[in-house]
C-alpha cells in the first residue's frame, strides 16, 4: 500500500504521534491512574481522530503512526517523516 499526506494531513498526524507519545510516557512515568491520562485520551478521541476522518487519512496510515510512537522512546529519537517513509507513506511535494 502506498499513501500520499499534504501538509494539512501531516500536521494531524504529528498531533496524533504527539498525544500518543505523551500517553505512554505518563503510563510508564506516573501510573496508569495519573489524571492527565484523561486528557491525553480525550484529546485523541474527540480532537485528533476526527480530525484525521476529515482530512480522509486511512485507518492503516493512523494505526502506523500509533504503533510507532507508543513507544515514547522511539518517537523521540526518530523522525516521524522518516518512519512513515519505511511504510511507504510519503509527503506531497517531497
Amino acid at each position: 500500500m502506498k499513501f500520499e499526506l499534504n501538509k494539512e494531513q501531516l500536521k494531524a498526524l504529528e498531533g496524533l504521534a504527539y498525544w500518543i507519545a505523551d500517553e505512554n510516557y505518563i503510563i510508564e512515568r506516573y501510573g496508569i491512574e495519573d489524571p492527565e491520562i484523561t486528557k491525553c485520551r480525550e484529546t485523541i478521541t474527540k480532537c485528533i481522530f476526527p480530525e484525521c476522518d476529515n482530512l480522509n487519512i486511512p485507518f492503516w496510515v493512523q494505526n502506523a503512526v500509533i504503533c510507532f510512537s507508543e513507544n515514547w522512546r522511539q518517537y523521540k529519537s526518530v523522525y516521524l517523516v522518516s518512519f512513515l517513509k519505511t511504510r511507504n507513506i510519503i509527503i506531497e511535494g517531497v
